[in-house]
C-alpha cells in the first residue's frame, strides 16, 4: 500500500496550513481511512497511519484527541505507539483505551498505573481481563473507589500477596468486604477471616452502649452470622439513623426493613432512637429468649402488630420460640392496651435502672409483668 503511505504524508503535510477546524475534519477522514482499511494494513501502513493521526491530533484541543480515542480502542490492530500516548493523555481522552484497548499490554498498564493518578487506575480497573501483575499496582496505589471497582471485576485476577492486601482494607472498609464477597475465586478461609475481624471490630465499637449479658449475647449472633455478614448493610451507621429521626423521617418502616435484614445493631438503634429507651433495654428486649418484654417495648411505643411480628421474626431461630408461640404472642399482642403497655414499660425501666449495668433483667419478671396487663392494680 505504498500510495496510501503517499497520499497520508501529503495529507499531513496540507493540515499544517488548514485552521483548526479544517485539521479536524482532515484527522476525522484519516481516522475513517484507516479504519476502511485496517485488515490490509502492513506494519507500515499502521504506523504511518498512526504517526499521521498523533500529529494532527496532538496540534488539537483535548476534544478531538478524546473523539480520537473513543474511534480508535476497539480496533484490535490500532497503532500501539498512538495509544499508548492517548492512555497517558488527560482522563477524558485516556479512558476509552484504558478501559477497552487490547493493544496496550501488561507492561503498559503496569507503567501507567505506577505513574498515573487515581483516575488512571480506575479505568484501568474497569478492563475486561486485568492480570495479577496489573491488580498488584492498582491495589498498591488505588483508592477505596478504585479498590472497590477491581474486586468487582470478575475478570480480575490477584496474586497470594495482593489478596492479602484486599484482605487488610477490607477489615477497615465495608464497601471494599462487599465487593469481595461476590467474588468465587476467593478463598473461603480468608473471607470468614476477613469478617470475623470485622465482627469482632463491631462488638468494639458497641462496647460501651451494651451490657456485659448483652455484649456476650450479641458477640455470639455476630459470631453465628459471620459467614453471611452483609458489610454494606453494617456499614450504614447509626448516625443515619440519628439523622433521620431529626428530621422526623425515621419510621416504623425502617425498623421492619432493618429486621427483615437481620441487621440487629441498628435495628436496637432504630427502636432506642424511636422509643427514647436506652440500647441497653432496647437490646434486652429484642434479644432476650422470653417475647414479653418486646411485646411491650412495641405496644407501649404504639407500633402496628406488623412491626411486632417483623421483630419476632428475626427471634424465629432460637431454641422455646415455635411457631405456635409467635402465634400466641400476636393474639396476646392484639389484646394488650396500649396504656398498660405504657404502665408496664415504665415500670420496667425502673427496675432496669436500679440495677447494675452488667446484671441481666431476670427473665421471670418480664413474664409476670406481660401476664399482669389485664390487671392494672399490679403496677400500682
Amino acid at each position: 500500500m505504498q500510495s496510501t503511505q503517499s497520499c497520508l504524508v501529503e495529507i499531513e503535510a496540507l493540515s499544517t496550513n488548514s485552521s483548526s477546524g479544517e485539521r479536524l475534519e482532515i484527522l476525522r477522514r484519516v481516522t475513517d481511512l484507516f479504519f476502511l482499511t485496517n485488515d490490509r494494513q502492513t506494519p507500515e501502513d499502521n504506523a504511518t497511519f498512526g504517526s499521521v493521526m498523533e500529529r494532527i491530533a496532538y496540534e488539537l484541543e483535548i476534544e478531538a484527541r478524546a473523539e480520537l480515542s473513543e474511534k480508535i480502542c476497539d480496533i484490535d490492530k490500532s497503532p500501539r505507539q498512538l495509544v499508548y500516548l492517548l492512555a497517558n493523555d488527560d482522563i477524558a481522552v485516556a479512558r476509552p483505551v484504558l478501559e477497552r484497548s487490547r493493544v496496550l499490554t501488561d507492561e503498559d498498564l503496569v507503567r501507567i498505573a505506577k505513574s498515573k493518578d487515581q483516575s488512571h487506575l480506575h479505568a484501568i480497573a474497569k478492563r475486561d481481563v486485568l492480570a495479577p501483575r496489573v491488580t498488584d499496582v492498582i491495589v498498591e496505589r488505588g483508592e477505596s473507589p478504585v479498590i472497590v471497582t477491581v474486586s468487582n471485576n470478575h475478570g480480575a485476577e490477584f496474586s497470594h500477596t495482593c489478596l492479602g492486601v484486599l484482605a487488610d482494607k477490607a477489615r477497615t472498609d465495608g464497601t471494599v468486604l462487599t465487593a469481595l464477597d461476590t467474588r468465587k475465586d476467593l478463598p473461603p478461609d480468608l473471607m470468614v477471616t476477613i469478617k470475623r475481624h470485622v465482627a469482632h471490630r463491631m462488638k468494639s465499637e458497641m462496647a460501651d452502649k451494651y451490657s456485659g449479658a448483652e455484649l456476650a449475647k450479641l458477640d455470639s449472633l455476630i459470631e453465628k452470622g459471620t459467614a453471611n455478614l452483609d458489610l454494606e448493610n453494617v456499614r450504614k451507621s447509626n448516625d443515619e439513623l440519628q439523622s433521620l429521626a431529626q428530621k422526623d423521617q425515621l419510621t416504623e418502616e425502617d425498623v421492619i426493613q432493618l429486621a427483615k435484614v437481620r441487621r440487629l445493631p441498628e435495628t436496637v438503634h432504630a427502636l432506642s432512637v424511636l422509643t427514647g429507651l436506652d440500647d441497653r433495654m432496647v437490646s434486652h428486649c429484642l434479644l432476650n429468649v422470653e417475647i414479653a418484654a418486646l411485646g411491650i417495648l412495641c405496644k407501649a411505643s404504639g407500633f402496628k402488630a406488623t412491626t411486632f411480628l417483623a421483630l419476632l421474626q428475626t427471634r424465629s431461630g432460637k431454641k422455646g420460640i415455635s411457631a405456635r408461640e409467635v402465634a400466641r404472642a400476636m393474639r396476646e399482642y392484639d389484646a394488650l392496651s396500649v396504656k398498660n403497655a405504657d404502665r408496664t414499660l415504665r415500670f420496667l425501666k425502673m427496675r432496669c435502672d436500679a440495677m447494675a449495668d452488667d446484671q441481666p433483667l431476670p427473665p421471670q419478671n418480664i413474664q409476670n409483668l406481660w401476664r399482669a396487663h389485664n390487671d392494672p392494680s399490679v403496677m400500682s
